[in-house]
């Protein structure tokens, strides 16, 4: 990881990176699919993350075999996410103490998430962590959503840097080939969905969670 220490700003993803929403969204949308009475295969979730709400519904449709049904299924998830959501945005271990120590060491910070921006700036509220980051990159910002190079693309530029200069943390398919194609210098941090080895390697490194990065970096500082 002693690239990091060479990034002049650093990127986030936010849903399996700096929160731990992904399960929250998983036992949303099966929730969603029993009151539908919408059969749904176990793993189902894991290929939607990451994607934006477009890619979602496609996928959705293919899976339960119509727009109409998928629309509805999105529709229920949704409530039902912000049912557990209420109970409070459960954060990553580690999260809010890197992103401290990163602002007191200057460096600059920006979210690239596919979530809606209104949705990530709120979530972000929530968590009291929006103060820590100078932009935040929904997926109705960009043209392409991941794993198309946009969203980093628009994150660096936000923070003022190159992509190349930048640090990025992903967890998922999409964002590690996202942050990969616009050059950035990626960290792998897994989480639910299973990454294919090929894609594994587009990341300069791994860590097992972002208090591991912290502690990497405060040692190496």
């Amino acid at each position: 990881m002693n690239f990091l220490h060479d990034c002049a700003a650093f990127v986030f993803d936010m849903d399996g990176l700096l929160f731990d929403t992904e399960r929250l969204s998983r036992r949303a949308l099966h929730a969603a699919a029993d009151e539908l009475g919408v059969p749904l295969a176990e793993d189902a979730f894991l290929e939607l993350i990451g994607r934006r709400m477009g890619d979602i519904h496609g996928r959705l449709a293919k899976q339960v075999g119509g727009d109409a049904l998928a629309t509805q299924l999105i529709e229920s998830s949704e409530k039902h996410y912000e049912i557990l959501l209420a109970q409070g945005v459960p954060v990553k271990d580690g999260a809010e103490e890197l992103l401290a120590w990163l602002r007191a060491q200057g460096r600059r910070c920006a979210v690239a998430t596919s979530t809606r921006t209104v949705k990530a700036e709120r979530k972000l509220a929530l968590a009291n962590l929006r103060g820590y980051f100078q932009a935040v990159i929904g997926g109705d910002q960009v043209e392409h959503g991941k794993p198309a190079p946009d969203m980093y693309l628009r994150a660096a530029a936000a923070l003022g840097v190159a992509a190349e200069n930048c640090g990025v943390f992903e967890d998922s398919e999409p964002g590690l080939r996202a942050a990969h194609a616009a050059g950035a210098q990626v960290l792998w941090i897994p989480d639910l969905a299973p990454v294919p080895t090929e894609i594994q390697l587009l990341a300069l490194a791994r860590a097992e969670s972002l208090r591991e990065v912290l502690e990497f970096m405060k040692k190496s500082a």
